[in-house]
């Protein structure tokens, strides 16, 4: 095998290890906060998620994917982009703690004036360790990232369910956030042999930055728009109704982003060594996308279908509104890591411009959605975004088209049998609910999913499946993989 596919492969062992086991502590952690603590709590963060995840997007200034994706990349451009960022996250903390007053008068809680003071003080912190994670991403090694990553959810997971524990309510919320980002800035430090030099290129700035400066304002629009439905049902709605939303957003997006990100992370910079050739770069995504809806298609759909047993069961009573968010959000998650993939194509080939380009045109269908969205409320806004997730897929996979001539035809053709099983798979499910003990429908539910997929796979001989199996037997050289035939 060879030294490139190899590393890629252990990159992806070792991010799925960082990402499910911090997405785990993550879940563990706000399924006890969430019978711990009210829906409302939970609503005043999602308040502030607009404004933190743009904040963090001029943070990252597109910078990390300049430096993954350039060729000769060194000290200088290290250094560089280390200073710019931490004078970038400190003028925004500077930025927030003055807007704090009339971000609270705008949602109208009082509360999130000290709020945002203590907790935007992570765009700060989170400054000094990002080319911490790019160095280790440009070098594939993903194992020490993993290493981190857990380690410094697992301390702020402690420090969250402690301090609502003590009784202090919403600060709980906003110590884990903090202890998120303070623990994984310390722990790269230490896991890190890398300094910055005192230096600073502006000749490094800006040829970063003609990369970056797209990026920079795509993701900015990205960020915006990822948290534009927060911002809009708190300024709408209630706190207790955003709460409700943003807990199915967020356990939809465990599942969702883990997948997206860790194929992100590592394919990123592995195919950006194969960039130059269009044949390998589209074989190999065409196999990337057969291995992400092998994955995400029955997961999502199978959580739809136990969404009401499950998010009962686990949060409590309480939080049964968001079950029906849940459901929808995760019809949305089927088709959201295939047009990020699509859009990971773009940073490969150096289209900095295409993207952002697109990001615009993306996010005006979001507007639309928003506002023909809201006649129906709360669920007209969650309708919308499945909407305008299936339109992501077609513009961005029409360029991939362009790019690498694996287009939108070919990549519907490749999914359509794993979409179809997919569907058998939920048919099987529904048996379930014969039922009438929460409990015992759950149960059921996942092993008749888990099994008739499977099956349903064999039967049809999915080449994903094989591929799978394929890299199993790499990152876990068992002998009994021997035995297996593919």
């Amino acid at each position: 095998m060879s030294d490139l596919k190899s590393q890629t492969i252990n990159g992806v062992f070792w991010s799925f290890l960082e990402k499910f086991g911090s997405q785990l502590l993550l879940l563990i952690s706000q399924i006890v906060l969430a019978r711990l603590l009210e829906p409302e709590d939970f609503g005043l963060i999602g308040m502030l998620a607009i404004f933190i995840g743009v904040s963090q997007a001029f943070i990252d200034s597109g910078f990390d994917n300049a430096l993954i994706q350039k060729k000769d990349v060194n000290q200088t451009d290290y250094s560089t982009v280390f200073y710019f960022n931490i004078a970038i996250g400190f003028l925004l903390y500077l930025l927030l703690f003055v807007a704090a007053p009339y971000i609270a008068d705008f949602f109208r809680q009082p509360l999130l004036v000290n709020l945002t003071r203590v907790i935007c003080v992570v765009l700060a912190i989170n400054a000094f360790g990002l080319i911490h994670l790019v160095k280790f991403k440009i070098e594939m090694n993903f194992k020490a990232i993993a290493q981190v990553v857990v380690i410094a959810n697992f301390l702020s997971a402690f420090v969250g369910v402690g301090m609502a524990l003590l009784g202090y309510g919403v600060w709980a919320l906003a110590g884990q956030i903090v202890g998120i980002y303070f623990f994984r800035t310390v722990l790269f430090w230490v896991k890190s042999s890398w300094r910055p030099s005192l230096v600073f290129s502006i000749q490094s700035f800006k040829q970063l930055f003609r990369f970056g400066s797209k990026l920079l304002l795509s993701g900015i629009i990205s960020q915006t728009f990822e948290n534009v439905y927060l911002m809009v049902i708190g300024r709408m709605f209630s706190a207790s109704a955003l709460g409700f939303y943003s807990q199915a957003k967020k356990l939809q997006q465990v599942p969702v982003t883990t997948l997206a990100q860790v194929v992100g992370n590592v394919t990123f910079p592995a195919f950006s060594k194969i960039q130059d050739d269009n044949e390998k770069l589209k074989q190999g995504f065409r196999k990337l996308i057969k291995l992400l809806v092998f994955v995400n298609f029955p997961l999502m759909l199978g959580l739809a279908v136990v969404a009401d047993p499950l998010l009962v069961l686990v949060l409590g009573e309480k939080w049964s509104p968001s079950v029906p968010y849940f459901q929808l959000l995760c019809i949305a998650g089927m088709i959201y890591t295939l047009h990020a993939s699509n859009l990971n194509i773009l940073k490969v080939k150096g289209r900095s411009d295409l993207f952002l380009y697109l990001e615009i045109i993306k996010k005006s269908f979001i507007v639309v959605a928003i506002l023909i969205g809201l006649n129906w409320g709360i669920m007209g806004l969650v309708i919308g975004q499945i909407c305008t997730s299936f339109i992501s897929f077609f513009i961005n996979a029409f360029y991939t088209g362009k790019l690498i001539s694996y287009t939108i035809p070919n990549q519907l053709k490749d999914i359509s049998q794993t979409f179809y099983i997919s569907l058998g798979m939920v048919a099987f499910m529904t048996i379930g609910w014969v039922f009438e003990n929460q409990i015992i429908i759950l149960s059921f539910q996942i092993l008749i999913g888990i099994g008739s997929y499977l099956l349903l796979a064999i039967a049809t001989k999915q080449e994903a499946l094989t591929d799978g199996l394929l890299i199993l037997k790499e990152v876990i050289p068992l002998k009994r993989w021997k035995k297996i035939k593919y």
